[in-house]
C-alpha cells in the first residue's frame, strides 16, 4: 500500500514537470512567431516606402523633364515645380509664349488640296472645272477656282490626259495645250504660272496622250488658282489620268 502511494506521488510529479516543459515550449514558440510577424510587418513597410519613393522620384523626372520645341528650332525643358524667382519670371513668360505658339502651329492642318477630273460639263466659262477629291488646311473650290488659304511657298501640280473617245477631231493635227492661272487681289490679272504643250495626229486609231506640269510658286493668301485646256471634250474620265492641286510647304 505504501508502494502504491509512492508510485502515485512520483508519477504525479513528473507529469507536472511535463507540463511546465510543455507550457515554456508553446511560450517560445509564440514569442518566437511574434517576432516573425513584426519583423514581417516591418519589412511590409519599408518596401511600401522604398516603392513610394521610387514611384515619386519617376514623376518628378519625367514631368520635370518634358521639352517642347520653340518655333525658332531650340529646345526649351518646361519645369513643373511651383518654385518660381521675381527674376524668373520674364523667362517663364517666354517659355509659355514660345510653347503656346508650338502648340496652335501642330494643331493647325498643313494646307493641301486635290482635285480630279469632273464627270459633267467641263468648264467654267473657259475654266476647267473640277471634283473635290481632298480640300484640307483652309484651301476651298469653287466654280473651277482653288483658293489658296494664306501666304507660303506652294507646289502647284497639273496633269491633263487626252485620249480618243469618238469625237470627230476638228484638225489633223491637234496642238494640246494646258495653263494654270493665278489670280490675286492685288494683281487682278490672270498671270501664267505653269503651262505645257504637246500634239497629237488625228486618225482612226485610239490614242492617249498626258501633259504633266509642276512648279514652285510663293503664293499670297486668298489667290485664285484656275486651269484652262485646248479641246476639252477629248480630256478623259479617269480621276488618276486628270488632276489639279497644290500644297504649301513647311
Amino acid at each position: 500500500m505504501e508502494g502504491h502511494e509512492f508510485w502515485q506521488v512520483g508519477g504525479g510529479g513528473g507529469g507536472e514537470a511535463g507540463l511546465h516543459r510543455h507550457d515554456s515550449a508553446n511560450q517560445r514558440l509564440i514569442q518566437k512567431v511574434t517576432r516573425l510577424y513584426r519583423m514581417a510587418q516591418f519589412t511590409v513597410v519599408a518596401l511600401l516606402l522604398l516603392v513610394s519613393g521610387a514611384l515619386a522620384l519617376l514623376i518628378t523626372v519625367g514631368l520635370g523633364g518634358r521639352c517642347h520645341v520653340s518655333p525658332d528650332g531650340e529646345t526649351v525643358s518646361v519645369s513643373f515645380q511651383a518654385k518660381v524667382s521675381a527674376d524668373s519670371h520674364s523667362t517663364d513668360g517666354n517659355i509659355q509664349q514660345g510653347t503656346g505658339r508650338f502648340e496652335a502651329s501642330t494643331d493647325v492642318q498643313t494646307p493641301s488640296a486635290m482635285l480630279t477630273v469632273h464627270r459633267g460639263n467641263q468648264t467654267v466659262g473657259k475654266y476647267l472645272q473640277w471634283e473635290t477629291a481632298h480640300c484640307g488646311g483652309g484651301f476651298h473650290y469653287s466654280s473651277g477656282d482653288l483658293v489658296v488659304p494664306r501666304d507660303g511657298f506652294y507646289r502647284v501640280f497639273l496633269q491633263i490626259t487626252y485620249q480618243s473617245n469618238g469625237e470627230h477631231c476638228p484638225v489633223l493635227e491637234m496642238k494640246l495645250n494646258n495653263k494654270v492661272f493665278c489670280f490675286t487681289a492685288s494683281y487682278p490679272i490672270d498671270t501664267i504660272l505653269l503651262t505645257s504643250y504637246d500634239t497629237v495626229r488625228c486618225s482612226k486609231e485610239l490614242w492617249t496622250k498626258s501633259l504633266y506640269t509642276s512648279g514652285l510658286f510663293k503664293l499670297e493668301a486668298n489667290a485664285r488658282l484656275r486651269v484652262t485646256a485646248t479641246y476639252p471634250k477629248f480630256i478623259a474620265r479617269n480621276h488618276y489620268e486628270v488632276f489639279f492641286g497644290a500644297e504649301r510647304l513647311p
